[in-house]
């Protein structure tokens, strides 16, 4: 079993908008991840579970967006801020499928403290808004770290592939290429 833990992306703060929504940089960040996520990681997912707060289900949405899980995108309990970790822990229990959670620090924080090393006040990952922690579940039941991301370690990538701010010569070279995949393509029907 895989089990991604993300924090919602940056919100704005209560004192601009009290339901707090993602903020500007916080959709830019999630987007970014998202398309990583989908074009790098491959992430499959069954389901993706949020909060009921409206940060983590805005963020929740950008990733079925590009991560289609099977089951959708649903709200569940025990994903506050302040929840037990043990609710999930033993929730995770009972499944075998791969899913992720969308929610808030210190939650977050104490349920992959309390699955890794079954002290909820040990941390263990350094949660920032808009990052995906990997967890795998062995054979034997231990829980292990497999691989964590932040919208900081993302590359600023648009939809060709080409690093945003990327120098002329590195959007010609790739061209090139494609002009000379194409070119193969063309000689190899005729």
């Amino acid at each position: 079993m895989t089990l991604y833990l993300i924090q919602h992306a940056e919100s704005k703060r209560k004192d601009e908008d009290p339901a707090r929504p993602l903020s500007k940089k916080g959709w830019e960040d999630i987007r970014k991840v998202a398309k990583y996520a989908e074009k790098h990681l491959h992430i499959q997912v069954s389901q993706i579970y949020y909060s009921g707060k409206l940060r983590a289900q805005q963020t929740a949405q950008v990733l079925a967006n590009h991560l289609h899980p099977t089951r959708g995108v649903i709200v569940a309990e025990g994903l506050d801020p302040l929840a037990d970790p043990k609710i999930w822990k033993n929730r995770l229990t009972e499944t075998a499928e791969d899913i992720m959670v969308v929610g808030h620090l210190p939650h977050l924080s104490k349920l992959a403290g309390e699955l890794l090393t079954e002290d909820a006040n040990r941390e263990v990952a350094a949660f920032t808004n808009g990052c995906i922690v990997c967890l795998e579940k062995g054979e034997k039941g231990l829980w292990k770290v497999w691989w964590m991301i932040t919208p900081e370690v993302v590359p600023n990538c648009d939809d060709t592939g080409l690093r945003l701010g990327a120098p002329i010569e590195e959007a010609r070279k790739i061209l090139e290429e494609a002009a000379a995949v194409a070119e193969q393509r063309i000689k190899d029907t005729l």
